[in-house]
């Protein structure tokens, strides 16, 4: 088992233990899952979920920080229908706990997916949705990062290089705030790649310093390995082929030992356009070959057909016709196959965007019913609670009458039998006695009506433990 996986194992006994720093917890486990590996991960995300969900009336929040869990690991694993099921099952749990950074949360994500299906518009709504709520709050310092990040990375895609600058500077801030070095290295060099686009190559350049100044520092090589990634196509558009060389090779070999297979792939295709430039297109042809075989194992055409078509410029530069044909011919084929598969997969796409959106729509009107029931039976509650206690009232002042005219024969007779006999002067007294009673029918009554409010709570609780 992976050393960082036993490690949170470790950290989760202690969490069952104490489970009060829940968000630091959480917060904790999500983005060391991206670089290790996912069946390990997907195993302890589970045993997280698992003992939740036994704890879920206990703590509805940890259930619904669990569920989000699965889908974020579904979202990395490139599960997208799965990731978005689960959090809009999130989402829903946090609603109802009136939870706002919770649904912040989930936003995050259904902008992260929605960017990686392809839809931007929705990606760019729900993405400044949750930005605009956690840079409230605060309550996610790591999610308030992605979703900074997040945004500055779609303007840079739409080559808004001016805004995507503003908003990378932003995310630096951030990053520096949290601590959060991984960011803000990943920014610089984005910086770095928009004034390149912008023909501004020595800021530009002095931006990917930076970078690689923190990437040495951070230990992250997954990151970091991107950065080189990043540095050694902007010298390559610059023509400087032993620095792009240099930067694409360490990229490559930490892309290899941390098989990050797609990475590794980007990093051989760099190599062999390089090695084309320098015309050592044995050199290219080797390259290429190795990437295919990575390809074909992992299965991403767009990639294959992306090799085919470089070998099919080598080897016709090469004088090799034929295998420069097989080659565009293979190339030609699979970019067919790729078209056509990639229409399919945006209609899916779309589909399971609707039915996401739909989801969420049927939530919000569901939360709506349920607080307009919610307040209808309170105000029906009070209506009954108001009916019993008139009644009661009404009860307890015709015990109290028959109380009063009780007591005023007692006092009349007492007066008349016991205390008239041994005084010629009992007005006064029978004056003050009549006060007297007068003055006790008041206190009487609340007694009475006390008594009669407690009989009926007691019988309303015995009925409702012989119904359930």
């Amino acid at each position: 088992m992976h050393k960082q996986i036993e490690k949170l194992e470790q950290d989760f006994r202690a969490f069952q233990n104490n489970p009060v720093n829940f968000v630091e917890f959480f917060s904790g486990i999500w983005l060391p899952m991206i670089t290790l590996p996912k069946d390990e991960v997907k195993l302890f995300y589970q045993q997280i979920y698992d003992w939740a969900t036994l704890h879920k009336t206990r703590d509805p929040k940890i259930f619904g920080l669990a569920t989000y869990s699965l889908g974020f690991l579904s979202f990395h694993s490139e599960q997208y229908e799965e990731g978005l099921n689960f959090f809009a099952e999130a989402e829903k749990l946090f609603a109802e706990q009136n939870d706002a950074d919770g649904i912040a949360l989930c936003k995050s994500s259904y902008g992260g997916t929605y960017r990686a299906l392809g839809n931007i518009d929705l990606a760019l709504n729900y993405l400044n949705d949750a930005f605009h709520q956690l840079s409230k709050t605060h309550a996610y310092p790591v999610f308030e990062n992605v979703c900074s990040y997040g945004l500055s990375s779609i303007y840079l895609e739409i080559k808004s290089y001016e805004k995507a600058i503003e908003s990378f500077k932003s995310c630096i801030h951030i990053s520096e705030k949290y601590n959060n070095q991984n960011f803000e290295m990943l920014s610089y060099a984005s910086m770095g790649e928009a004034f390149h686009h912008l023909k501004q190559d020595d800021v530009a350049l002095d931006y990917f310093n930076k970078a690689l100044e923190i990437g040495t520092s951070t230990g992250n090589k997954n990151f970091y390995s991107r950065v080189l990634t990043d540095i050694a196509g902007f010298y390559f558009d610059r023509n400087e082929l032993e620095k792009a060389m240099r930067y694409n090779e360490e990229a490559l070999t930490i892309r290899e030992e941390l098989k990050i297979f797609g990475g590794a792939i980007t990093n051989l295709l760099l190599l062999a356009r390089i090695c084309k430039q320098q015309n050592d297109a044995d050199a290219a042809i080797t390259a290429l070959n190795k990437a295919m075989i990575i390809a074909e194992q992992i299965k991403v055409k767009p990639k294959i057909f992306g090799i085919h078509l470089l070998l099919s410029e080598i080897y016709e530069s090469k004088k090799e016709v034929q295998l420069s044909f097989e080659h565009y011919k293979l190339y030609h084929r699979i970019s067919e196959e790729v078209n056509k598969e990639d229409g399919e997969k945006k209609l899916q796409r779309s589909e399971m965007i609707f039915e996401a959106e739909q989801t969420k729509k049927e939530n919000v009107i569901i939360k709506a019913q349920k607080l307009q029931i919610e307040k209808t039976n309170i105000a029906l509650q009070r209506t009954i609670d108001e009916l019993t206690l008139s009644k009661i009232n009404r009860k307890a002042k015709t015990i109290t009458t028959t109380i009063a005219i009780a007591l005023f024969i007692a006092e009349d007779s007492l007066l008349h039998f016991v205390i008239a006999p041994h005084t010629h002067e009992n007005f006064f007294i029978s004056l003050a006695a009549n006060f007297a009673v007068v003055f006790c029918i008041k206190p009487i009554e609340k007694l009475v009506e006390h008594y009669l409010l407690h009989r009926f709570i007691k019988v309303e609780k015995e009925y409702s433990v012989i119904n359930s």
